[in-house]
C-alpha cells in the first residue's frame, strides 16, 4: 500500500535549540492497527490524525525508542516509585473529550510551555484519533485525577502517545510511574513492546527514556540494543 507523503516545516525544533523541525507526514481518518505499527517501525509517530516521520536536514537527534516489556527488569529507583504511587487508581477508556482529562493538560502545559491549552488544540492532538486510542486516567485516594495518558493499541505493541500531569504532584514521579504502569498494561495484553517515541540524547527532558532497560533504538531502519563494553565503557549497538 502506498501512502502519499508530504514534506512540511513545523518551525523551530522543540528539542534542540537553533534547529529547524522538518517531517513526512500523512493525514488518515482512519489507519489499520497492522499499518501504523509497521510505520512506527520506521520511524513514524501521530499527533491527532496526522502520522510524521521526521526528516531534519543535518540531524538524526531524535531516535526511536522502545522497551521490551516482558524482559523489563525495574531499577532500585523504579521500584521505588512505583511502590510509592500504588494509592493510585488508574482507569481506561477510548480517548474523547474529557473535562477532567483536559484541565489536567492545561496545567501541564501552563507549567512545562508557559502557554495555555484551547480546547480545540486539545482535541486535535490527542481526542481525534487514527487508530484505538485509549486514555488512562490517574486518580489518588480521594477520588482526585493527578494525571492522564494515552496509548494507542497496536497488533504487538503499544504505543505511549502523551503523558500530562498536575504539577503539584511533581514529587510522586508520575512520568516514571506511567511508562512503569504502561510496561505492566504490555504484559496484560501480552505486547512485546512499549514505545516511548523519540529519545534526544541532548534533550534532558528526554533523558529518562533510557532509564528503562533492555529496550531498543531504531537506528538505520533497525531496532537495535544498546549493549554496554565494560573494557571500553562506551556503548555498542547490537542489531536485533
Amino acid at each position: 500500500m502506498e501512502i502519499p507523503l508530504f514534506e512540511s516545516s513545523n518551525g523551530l525544533c522543540p528539542y534542540l535549540e537553533g534547529k529547524e523541525w522538518l517531517s513526512y507526514l500523512t493525514h488518515a481518518d482512519y489507519l489499520d492497527i497492522y499499518l501504523y505499527e509497521a510505520m512506527i517501525n520506521r520511524g513514524f509517530r501521530r499527533s491527532g490524525r496526522i502520522f510524521y516521520q521526521n526528516q531534519c536536514r543535518g540531524c538524526e537527534s531524535c531516535v526511536p525508542i522502545r522497551v521490551l516489556a516482558e524482559q523489563f527488569v525495574p531499577s532500585k529507583s523504579q521500584r521505588k516509585i512505583w511502590k510509592k504511587n500504588q494509592d493510585l487508581k488508574v482507569t481506561l477508556q477510548p480517548a474523547k473529550f474529557d473535562a477532567e482529562a483536559f484541565a489536567i493538560y492545561d496545567l501541564f502545559t501552563q507549567d512545562r510551555f508557559n502557554c495555555s491549552a484551547t480546547a480545540e488544540d486539545f482535541q486535535q492532538f490527542l481526542v481525534k484519533t487514527a487508530v484505538d486510542t485509549q486514555m488512562a486516567k490517574y486518580y489518588d485516594h480521594t477520588g482526585k485525577m493527578v494525571a492522564v495518558g494515552w496509548l494507542d493499541i497496536l497488533h504487538q505493541s503499544i504505543s505511549s502517545v502523551y503523558f500530562a500531569f498536575d504539577p503539584k504532584e511533581s514529587k510522586r514521579s508520575l512520568g516514571t510511574f506511567s511508562v512503569l504502569w504502561e510496561i505492566e498494561l504490555c504484559k496484560q495484553y501480552q505486547k512485546d513492546f512499549l514505545h516511548l517515541g523519540f529519545w534526544v540524547k541532548e534533550c534532558q527532558s528526554m533523558a529518562y527514556k533510557s532509564r528503562f532497560y533492555p529496550h531498543q533504538l531504531l537506528v538505520e531502519g533497525v531496532w537495535a540494543a544498546l549493549q554496554w563494553s565494560p573494557k571500553a565503557g562506551t556503548p555498542d549497538l547490537e542489531s536485533e
